[in-house]
């Protein structure tokens, strides 16, 4: 049974009365047979009935996808302009000559350019906001509540296990990674970005950088792929392939394969989260902690060699393992405990029905 039609059975409730009620036919608990009750017996109707709008696959009929895609089509669009005229402007205002194209195709110049806060800004931070513009726009002139559509609600999971996912989401993140350097070296953009993040860490800038790549993707990144792209999938086909859809368009837009296959099985964590909570919020929380936490993991393993690792950087993994494992523990109690976003959001009530 998919979407409403789940919460509109009726349900045999013996224990209420002597009898139940399925559909129209009273049936005897004990015998199992169509009864006449007397005209002075009352009977109770047991009907499942949504509680709320829920943030759910099936909470709504199915819906076109061709939407969903041209509106991440579009933010592909937007991001590529936004990064180039970001580029232009960094180039602008930081140097000393007229902007030129070989200024903007110069590579060295554009590293220089990532160097300053101001070029780090604009060159990688402003860009994210032309990622999650359509999409917003998008929820907006969709028919679904601007809020509901995006999964921006409270959800049915509670705050414990909110802070669950974000320790535990460090965890995936750090698992991935070790796993795929099993098998692939860091890709050049990588070292090349990392060495920035070190040089800002390095250099005085270190808890404005992690908030400022901390929080800037969790929002953006979360609001389109988790929050519009795989709600509307979820909801057109099976979670299951939602999910994974948006995962893998979630880490092709990281534009590095080494990277992407890095943060799939992270796409895929905080796509279940989502959905499972009923909300976008743990998700967006676990994808801030997690970035938060690489930039300072960057910016600390500066001088690390393999053969002495400071005790610092053995205490940072040991405490993400000891956390991880914690959040493990918290996120499975929840899902068990609260469901799926089907039951969790569906009430009993109990119509009298005069014979």
């Amino acid at each position: 049974m998919n979407g409403l039609t789940s919460c509109e059975h009726h349900l045999a409730i013996p224990g209420l009365i002597g009898y139940g009620v399925v559909g129209d036919d009273k049936l005897d608990p004990d015998q199992s047979r169509p009864i006449t009750p007397d005209e002075n017996d009352e009977v109770w109707v047991a009907k499942l009935v949504p509680d709320e709008p829920a943030f759910s696959p099936s909470a709504a009929p199915r819906r076109r996808i061709w939407t969903s895609l041209a509106t991440v089509a579009i933010s592909l669009f937007s991001i590529l302009i936004a990064s180039l005229v970001m580029r232009g402007l960094a180039i602008w205002v930081l140097g000393t000559e007229p902007l030129s194209l070989e200024q903007f195709v110069d590579e060295d110049g554009l590293r220089d350019a990532l160097k300053s806060r101001l070029g780090l800004f604009l060159m990688v931070v402003v860009p994210q906001f032309g990622l999650v513009v359509p999409s917003l726009l998008a929820a907006m002139l969709s028919p679904v509540p601007f809020r509901e559509r995006l999964g921006l609600v409270r959800g049915h999971w509670p705050a414990w296990a909110w802070i669950a996912v974000a320790a535990m989401t460090p965890l995936v993140g750090l698992a991935s990674t070790i796993f795929s350097s099993m098998f692939m070296q860091e890709s050049e953009s990588l070292r090349e970005m990392s060495e920035i993040f070190r040089t800002h860490g390095q250099g005085g800038f270190l808890v404005p950088l992690a908030l400022m790549i901390g929080a800037t993707p969790a929002l953006c990144e979360e609001l389109l792929f988790r929050g519009y792209l795989q709600t509307r999938l979820t909801r057109s086909l099976r979670p299951s392939i939602g999910i994974v859809f948006a995962s893998v368009v979630f880490a092709a837009f990281h534009m590095d394969y080494v990277h992407a296959l890095g943060v799939l099985p992270l796409g895929l964590f905080l796509g279940w989260v989502s959905w499972q909570s009923g909300s976008l919020f743990p998700a967006m929380l676990g994808h801030f902690v997690n970035n938060a936490l690489s930039v300072l993991m960057i910016s600390f393993a500066a001088d690390i060699q393999p053969e002495s690792v400071p005790l610092t950087a053995i205490a940072a993994v040991l405490a993400i393992l000891a956390c991880g494992m914690m959040g493990v523990v918290g996120v499975v109690i929840a899902a068990v405990l609260y469901g799926s976003p089907i039951q969790s959001h569906c009430v009993v009530h109990l119509d009298p029905i005069h014979s």
